[in-house]
């Protein structure tokens, strides 16, 4: 008899055991039923995740920010070509998502180029010209120089190795107009937005002034290099807005990112753009994507060299980048 109580007493302690067991998980279960907000049911931000519960409904900020996600998402990082987005989207990037955007935009061909010949000096000076067809310049060509700096490497081999005409400007050396040989022309000229005199002598105009000058209005600018020490992103919206870049077929152009960029100095202690600068360039280069101009060459002038303060790297703020024209498609 002891022994069979014993073990009637372990029966009944296991089932009330397991009857509490059950108990508590039921409770449980219940609990997390409920909200776990304590003033009621929890709401989405346009900050979370657009994948709504089954009884809630996209409001307009929701529907706003997947908007924006989604163009911003069209900007590809990986192994495909990068797009930059529109005003609206670039307004609303932050300061760091707009510097790598810059930076990556401009640290990838979009065309491939078979043939990239130098013309001038190997080192600075000389510039990175596609030879593919039918990019290459055939005579009779026009080439336009702006920004010469004492250096007409580039201009003399556009003369000697393709025959072409070349036309060099700058204002600030220390030669006047003049033709200096065969083919080669200088005038003491700097390109500009508008043609005006500056405060110290320098004579500025127009691109389409330039041409009109030289009558060249109806003919093909075979190459438009431009090294103008920031002045590009003065000269680049009126040559947008001017359809000068319509017929030319080779854009060379250093990119200055900031103010000071243009002189060497080590000790500049901060290249970073502003937030409005970086959204700035990032238009006009979508603007020059827009007429057909593609990347087929870039090079980090490493004079320009910086520490990043976003991601602590090194990066540079002068870009020598070669842009062709494609067909339109």
């Amino acid at each position: 008899m002891p022994v069979r109580l014993r073990r009637r007493a372990l029966l009944a302690y296991i089932l009330s055991l397991s009857f509490s067991c059950l108990v508590i998980w039921a409770l449980l279960f219940l609990a997390s039923e409920q909200t776990i907000a304590p003033y009621g049911k929890i709401e989405l931000t346009a900050e979370d995740s657009y994948n709504f519960p089954h009884d809630s409904h996209p409001t307009k900020d929701h529907i706003e920010l997947k908007e924006k996600k989604s163009k911003v998402n069209s900007i590809t990082y990986g192994s495909g070509e990068i797009h930059i987005p529109d005003f609206d989207v670039l307004r609303d990037m932050s300061w760091s998502e707009l510097a790598e955007l810059y930076h990556r935009y401009l640290g990838r061909n979009q065309v491939e180029c078979k043939e990239v010949t130098r013309l001038g000096r190997v080192t600075d000076g000389g510039w990175d010209m596609c030879s593919d067809s039918p990019y290459k310049p055939t005579s009779p060509c026009i080439v336009y120089s702006f920004g010469i700096a004492d250096d007409f490497s580039f201009d003399n081999a556009v003369v000697d190795q393709l025959g072409c005409t070349v036309y060099s400007f700058d204002p600030s050396i220390n030669m006047d107009t003049k033709q200096r040989g065969d083919k080669k022309y200088f005038y003491k000229m700097g390109l500009a937005d508008s043609d005006r005199t500056l405060s110290n002598g320098w004579s500025m105009s127009r691109l389409e002034t330039i041409r009109a000058s030289l009558k060249h209005t109806k003919k093909v600018l075979d190459i438009l290099k431009m090294d103008v020490e920031e002045w590009e992103w003065e000269v680049l919206p009126d040559l947008l807005t001017s359809d000068q870049l319509k017929t030319t077929g080779q854009l060379l152009i250093e990119l200055h990112q900031c103010d000071g960029c243009s002189k060497y100095n080590p000790e500049q202690p901060d290249k970073e753009p502003s937030k409005e600068r970086y959204i700035h360039m990032l238009q006009l280069l979508r603007q020059l994507y827009e007429q057909n101009f593609r990347i087929f060459h870039h090079h980090d002038n490493k004079a320009c060299r910086y520490l990043s303060k976003f991601t602590l790297m090194e990066m540079t703020a002068c870009k020598e980048i070669g842009f062709i024209r494609v067909s339109e498609t």
